[in-house]
């Protein structure tokens, strides 16, 4: 059973033994398909058919200010599109690449950083196409808000509080030092006052951390999911004083550590956002791991790299509280995915029954909602007085259906009260033709 807190639950831990070990990259990939557009906008593939693309090399040159100009993953050759229905991001419009090489990243010098102004720094996030792996949204998109609207604190959210994912970790301990110069990099482009990184580790990973970037840029969480609150109520970091901790007006925003990576490596080397590492877990997994893989790679290739101890039932494209089932392993690893569970059964959930208004619901919401309230009023069609329950601050985390004795799908509801608007949605089957 999960521990309470005031706000949010203990989840246990199933990191081991991904965490412990070394970044792997994939031995072999035959074919990648890389989305043209994640937007609505319908874009041509700027290259021809059979026509050689190198890694880096621009996919698209959309028009919109709004839309992201992708790049290729891998130097293959271009075979042709597809249509495909995935699970984060629904219907895409992909390129499909056959590899003829999966390169290394040969960096050479880097650029003076030094005189990199806000706008310049905008530009090489879109230009990068990196998307942030926290929500899936465009690095720029979010710089861009910030900048107008004000941030006073940068932080790279490396906590993965989840129970299986540590990517996050794994990039960490190859790539503090750089992680930190590409959120300074951010820091400076929404005009920031400071910056750190915040993560969830124990004693022993912590210090090592702690020695490379120095106490006062490491924030550690507190020991609960989800941890997104911990801004407001925890802003004291490693080796400073309780008198310099964060004023409690002072506005925070989040970013994940592989986009800041990405954002330090597109203006340092010139480089695009080609790939991510992915923690690949479970209990039908031989050899748990995280990987580097090119953006298009298909879950299969994750799993026949790690093998498998037997055919899994049940498969989900991030952790457990937050991803999403997949019917096929033959999707592609897009920015966000950032874990992939093969199970070899589906999680045991309970026969939802109806609310015995025990308020655990209630306790755990790191918003600070009244779920229970907000589904009664759902159910009830009561949707002119949904908005006073402010459904629209629910974040998804999923908390309060992990804790529902009645095992009811309570973070599903929220997530339809939020879009409901008042207006009443009727399933009236199918059209009677008779």
């Amino acid at each position: 059973m999960p521990v309470h807190t005031n706000r949010g639950i203990r989840l246990p831990q199933n990191k081991e033994p991904a965490a412990s070990r070394d970044v792997a990259r994939l031995s072999r990939v035959e074919r990648v398909t890389l989305p043209l557009s994640y937007g609505t906008e319908e874009i041509r593939p700027v290259c021809g058919l059979y026509e050689t693309v190198m890694r880096g090399s621009p996919l698209t040159k959309p028009e919109s200010q709004d839309e992201l100009p992708l790049a290729s993953s891998v130097t293959g050759v271009f075979s042709g599109t597809r249509v495909i229905s995935h699970p984060l991001y629904g219907e895409l419009d992909c390129a499909v690449i056959d590899v003829l090489a999966v390169e290394g990243d040969e960096e050479g010098k880097p650029a003076n950083l030094d005189k990199l102004g806000p706008d310049k720094l905008l530009k090489i996030a879109r230009d990068a196409g990196i998307i942030d792996e926290l929500d899936g949204i465009p690095l720029h998109t979010k710089l861009s808000q910030w900048r107008e609207e004000g941030c006073d604190f940068l932080v790279a959210d490396g906590t993965q509080p989840e129970p299986y994912a540590s990517s996050a970790w794994a990039v960490l301990n190859l790539s503090a030092e750089r992680v930190q110069d590409g959120l300074k990099l951010a820091a400076s482009c929404v005009g920031a006052s400071g910056y750190h990184t915040a993560v969830f580790l124990s004693p022993e990973r912590r210090r090592p951390l702690a020695q490379r970037l120095g106490e006062h840029r490491l924030f550690q969480v507190p020991n609960r999911y989800p941890v997104t609150q911990y801004a407001r109520r925890y802003r004291t970091p490693l080796g400073k004083k309780r008198a310099d901790a964060l004023p409690m007006s002072a506005r925070v925003c989040r970013i994940g550590v592989q986009a800041c990576l990405a954002l330090y490596r597109a203006a340092a080397y010139g480089k695009p956002h080609c790939g991510a590492v992915v923690t690949v877990a479970g209990d039908a997994v031989a050899t748990p791991q995280n990987l580097y893989v090119p953006f298009g790679t298909p879950v299969q290739n994750l799993l026949d790299h790690c093998g498998l101890s037997q055919e899994p039932a049940y498969l989900i494209l991030g952790d457990m509280m937050t991803g999403r089932a997949a019917e096929s392993a033959e999707l592609p690893v897009l920015p966000g995915m950032t874990c992939i569970l093969a199970l070899k059964v589906r999680p045991v959930t309970l026969t939802p029954t109806v609310c015995i208004g025990c308020g655990r619901c209630a306790k755990v919401c790191h918003a600070g909602l009244l779920p229970s309230e907000i589904v009664r009023r759902l159910e009830n069609m009561h949707y002119e007085r949904l908005a006073g329950l402010h459904p629209e601050d629910c974040d998804g985390c999923g908390a309060c259906s992990y804790v529902c004795p009645s095992g009811r799908e309570v973070a599903l509801r929220v997530t339809e009260a939020a879009h409901a608007h008042g207006t009443i949605f009727l399933d009236w089957g199918e059209e009677d033709e008779t």
